[in-house]
């Protein structure tokens, strides 16, 4: 795919306008269906392009609860992932990484929030990092700079993700990857064995097992860091 459509371009455009503010003001919160709300007016809408239009429609709309503004961003990043419009995938990841992060500072209401919370942002760092993964691998040369920038920033996001959540084994087993491309062979060995030792204690032994048998992305020369 080329890209979106003129027309969902004015869309996204129009949206990052608006959305940003919307979501500042606090809103009256659309009545007891909210969920089935979303679903109709976003989640299941297709096809994609017309998703976006709806999902993008839906953040406008000032009644809108803020429970829902992190999740719909999710739906639009998920489905400019399918149409791997991999820019636009990661720009709304961003944006429903800071909603949900304003929304973790509310007070929680109950014991189960917080952690709970932690173990989502945990998540989509990890998912934000695997999205710029995609697009250094599909859009940029595998060894310019603009493929270390991207892949530091992607080693930045899984961080961040092992921060939220010092059990993700997902995050280990990808920032082991970018260890590999800078040379860091101690560091990439590390994480590996951190990533196959988390995996076990959560039992997923299926990840366990391919985690063993990785061999990693070999080491990129010129990124080797002093």
């Amino acid at each position: 795919m080329d890209g979106p459509s003129r027309g969902l371009r004015l869309a996204v455009s129009f949206a990052l306008a608006i959305v940003l503010p919307a979501a500042q003001t606090p809103p009256t919160v659309h009545s007891r269906d909210a969920r089935r709300v979303v679903d109709k007016e976003c989640r299941d809408v297709l096809p994609a392009q017309a998703k976006i239009r709806a999902c993008l429609n839906l953040l406008s709309d000032r009644r809108l609860s803020t429970a829902y503004i992190a999740p719909i961003n999710n739906e639009i990043s998920s489905t400019f992932q399918s149409l791997r419009d991999y820019d636009n995938a990661i720009k709304y990841k961003k944006i429903e990484i800071e909603r949900a992060q304003s929304a973790a500072k509310q007070p929680a209401s109950s014991a189960e929030a917080l952690p709970a919370s932690f173990g989502a942002m945990s998540q989509r760092y990890t998912e934000l990092g695997t999205l710029q993964a995609l697009n250094r691998l599909a859009n940029i040369d595998s060894q310019s700079d603009d493929a270390r920038r991207g892949a530091t920033e992607e080693q930045s996001n899984y961080t961040l993700a092992l921060q939220y959540n010092p059990m993700n084994y997902r995050a280990y087993r990808y920032r082991a990857e970018i260890h590999s491309l800078f040379c860091d062979s101690a560091s990439a060995s590390q994480d590996m064995e951190a990533a196959v030792r988390f995996a076990e204690e959560s039992g997923d032994q299926n990840a366990a097992r391919d985690y063993r048998r990785v061999t990693l992305t070999a080491c990129i020369p010129a990124w080797r860091r002093e």
